[in-house]
């Protein structure tokens, strides 16, 4: 049994029997994986509060063959961002929809870099400013872009005219933008310009400079619903905490 080191984000835990987990993990080495945790559930567990959902830790795993679930050996936490969720409930549940969406997008066993560092800028920006919307904005960008789902955003899907400072319209039942003239969807809404040019933004600006901005996040509230509604569709799937967030 091979021992393997990773560092990875923590997405959930499962309860197996009195004593013992399986977490579910995106890791920077190994990609989505899913290990056993022997005793986790024990008052004296070595892991201790270690397992927490979005904890960011470094593990040792024991890999066998032909075994999609790991052991876990240890684990040392690099970064907790626990308490921002147990402080702020709308946190918490953009939290949430993070790791329903990692588990939809990623594929299991196949390393993302990018990814891996996209869940860590997030959660951090949510963290440092205690704001979910430039924050889940930049996130669902760059799910559909690396996972291959974003439309192209400058210019019209049906007639390919260039939506540069144009307003746009987009349906409720497919990804993609059109510009007013065209009616390829039977459920359209309007979508202003300068969302449109915040997208742009989100596309070439870290996340932390984009929160240090004036007057984005009411932006980034009004865009947020869009990009939301292509992540379900292309996820083929409705993610439970995205509707307990419009509820709050």
């Amino acid at each position: 049994m091979p021992l393997r080191e990773t560092e990875a984000i923590v997405l959930r835990t499962y309860r197996i029997g009195e004593a013992d987990k399986v977490i579910s993990l995106f890791s920077r080495q190994l990609g989505r994986i899913r290990a056993a945790a022997t005793g986790a559930q024990r008052p004296k567990s070595r892991f201790g509060g270690l397992l927490e959902p979005l904890s960011y830790v470094r593990l040792c795993l024991f890999e066998r063959e032909n075994r999609e679930l790991l052991r876990l050996n240890s684990a040392e936490l690099l970064e907790s961002f626990f308490a921002m969720q147990s402080r702020d409930y709308r946190v918490q549940l953009a939290a949430q929809y993070m790791v329903e969406a990692g588990e939809r997008f990623l594929p299991e066993r196949e390393v993302s870099e990018r990814a891996f560092r996209l869940f860590l800028t997030v959660l951090r920006g949510m963290q440092a400013r205690g704001e979910i919307h430039l924050p889940l904005l930049y996130f669902d960008y760059w799910m559909l872009r690396l996972g291959g789902f974003l439309p192209p955003l400058d210019r019209c899907l049906a007639c390919g005219r260039s939506l540069t400072g144009l307003a746009a319209r987009y349906s409720t039942e497919s990804v993609g933008l059109s510009c007013a003239a065209c009616q390829a969807a039977p459920v359209r809404q309007s979508l202003a310009a300068e969302i449109i040019g915040l997208l742009g933004r989100v596309a070439t600006t870290r996340l932390d400079v984009l929160l240090a901005a004036e007057g984005l996040a009411r932006m980034a509230q009004q865009a947020r619903p869009v990009l939301e509604k292509w992540m379900e569709i292309s996820a083929e799937r409705k993610f439970v905490s995205l509707q307990m967030l419009a509820e709050e």
